[in-house]
């Protein structure tokens, strides 16, 4: 599973076509408090062929490259259920499934 979009990239550079896969989810509450939430890290990479090389190379995109999203106990906590979480955001409206 990954996704296929544009990629912001640092100096306002946009990375057309890039490959985007969910490396972590996590579900996390800090000490005292009530409130579970989902953090979420994404690797970024030219396209699908340079994520399948020997030594796949990251593509630097500090936009895309850390979540965090409210959670609920119901909400699941799979890399799809990420995913689904990432499709919510703005910056994800044209991605597509991989």
């Amino acid at each position: 599973m990954a996704l296929e979009m544009s990629i912001p990239l640092q100096g306002d550079i946009i990375h057309a076509n890039g490959y985007l896969r969910v490396t972590d989810c996590r579900v996390c509450k800090k000490d005292g408090e009530t409130d579970w939430f989902m953090m979420v890290d994404v690797a970024v990479y030219k396209d699908a062929d340079a994520r399948g090389a020997t030594s796949p190379e990251r593509l630097q995109a500090p936009a895309v490259d850390k979540f965090k999203f409210d959670y609920a106990v119901s909400d699941g906590a799979s890399p799809a259920d990420a995913y689904a979480k990432l499709k919510t955001l703005d910056l994800f409206a044209d991605a597509t499934d991989v």
